[in-house]
């Protein structure tokens, strides 16, 4: 046995089972020489940890293995990894410095991003455009609050800005570009105004674009804007929480621009890839957690941020007693208050939302929403009757599904059936699309 693993295997003896699989998941022996032992370890926080609190049982190993003190230290691994990165940046920038139009999130990176079934799309999607800029244009991201669109963005820009430094990109929410503009009216200066949206910037990002709804004059500006640039052949980039069709009391010349380029969904994450996502978060945070402890908090929500607010409580906590149950659930409470929203990897209403939103294109949460559209309406009145006739629900568990009452229910079921009965195709054709997608999902055959 090397002794590097005598060492290890030693140490090991001496600390219990759960604090090591807590805190030496990246705990390694770099190098032993009979004047000093170096150990390494994954980041900054772990090792000031480490030695704190097990300072007696690494001098206690050493002395057991080579009978006398030989003193010892712990390096950061991260620290050295950083150094040299950068070190080969700052050898980039010599070579090339990029104007930066907007300042970029530099933890929000493809590599950080964790990816799943829920937002593979959007994530191959995103780097499709950044290595082809221009391509597929505009390029328009859409989902529920917290599942990612903003990262994927901010990776975006860092990824143009590392590898394209030519490129000149410019981020900004629809409420800036609003104020920008408003701005720009008040001071008689919208050509300046327009240089930079138009001429200056080769990739405009625009976030949260459903903020403009209902604000006529500054959507005349941006599709002018927008227009400027897909002549141009220059990138355009919009985020949103709803579909472009869903976008009410825009402009539809501009709803048309929306949908004449890559439009991507991203859907709430499915149970493993939010486990997934809480181990990831928690071990680029110097923590360990063990799969149920991550499913704990993976099942407390369906929010990506608020999984993060989660495990940084986790982190603040571990600081002062180890990660146990009792402490998950405390910090979920803390975070999320008493009433979280419990996920189950086999839940037959989300299984079939997910499917039901995919062959409407809306939402899944605006399912049982009171939000009331033409699509929704459709959505939810065929969804109803298929989920009366063909997963023999009762009327009682349709209502609270879709959060209607009894006679709606019942009425939407007769108005389907009606429909039906008449010879009403796109009905009869929305039917077969659910029955084919819940038996892919199911793993079933279509037959």
């Amino acid at each position: 046995m090397e002794i590097s693993e005598k060492i290890l295997e030693i140490l090991r003896s001496k600390i219990s089972k759960k604090s090591w699989e807590m805190w030496f998941g990246t705990f390694s022996v770099k190098s032993v020489t009979e004047a000093l032992i170096t150990f390494s370890v994954g980041n900054l926080f772990i090792k000031d940890w480490l030695s704190q609190k097990y300072d007696k049982q690494f001098k206690s190993s050493i002395r057991e293995i080579f009978t006398k003190n030989i003193p010892y230290v712990i390096e950061d691994e991260m620290a050295e990894t950083e150094l040299t990165e950068k070190k080969e940046k700052k050898e980039r920038l010599i070579r090339k410095r990029p104007v930066v139009y907007s300042d970029f999130n530099k933890e929000y990176t493809f590599e950080n991003f964790v990816v799943g079934p829920f937002n593979e799309e959007a994530y191959d999607g995103t780097l499709e455009v950044s290595k082809f800029s221009g391509k597929m244009n505009p390029f328009f991201i859409y989902g529920g609050v917290g599942l990612g669109k903003t990262h994927l963005l901010h990776a975006m820009g860092n990824y143009l800005i590392q590898n394209s430094p030519d490129t000149r990109v410019m981020y900004v929410t629809a409420e800036k570009f609003m104020n920008d503009l408003v701005m720009a009216i008040r001071k008689n200066s919208t050509q300046e105004f327009r240089k930079n949206f138009r001429e200056k910037i080769d990739v405009l990002m625009i976030d949260d674009i459903q903020f403009l709804m209902g604000k006529n004059g500054i959507q005349s500006e941006l599709f002018h804007t927008l227009n400027h640039l897909l002549d141009h052949s220059k990138q355009i980039v919009l985020c949103s929480d709803r579909t472009p069709t869903q976008l009410s009391e825009f402009q539809p010349r501009l709803v048309s621009r929306f949908q004449m380029g890559l439009v991507v969904k991203v859907y709430d994450p499915d149970i493993e890839t939010a486990v997934q996502i809480v181990r990831t978060f928690a071990k680029r945070s110097g923590i360990l957690l063990t799969n149920e402890m991550a499913r704990e908090i993976a099942n407390s929500s369906n929010n990506v941020r608020t999984i993060k607010g989660i495990v940084t409580k986790l982190v603040f906590k571990s600081s002062k007693s180890d990660i146990n149950d009792v402490v998950i659930s405390n910090a979920v409470k803390d975070v999320i208050g008493n009433h979280p929203i419990m996920k189950s990897a086999n839940s037959e209403k989300e299984l079939f939302f997910q499917v039901l939103s995919s062959v409407f294109d809306v939402l899944p949460a605006e399912l049982d929403a009171k939000l009331r559209t033409a699509r929704l309406s459709s959505a939810r009145q065929i969804g109803m009757y298929f989920a009366r006739k063909y997963m023999h629900k009762t009327f009682s568990e349709i209502g609270k599904w879709f959060g209607r009452d009894h006679s709606s229910v019942v009425y939407s079921c007769k108005k389907v059936d009606e429909s039906i009965r008449k010879g009403n195709l796109k009905v009869r054709e929305k039917i077969f699309l659910l029955q084919n997608l819940l038996h892919k999902q199911r793993g079933e055959s279509a037959g």
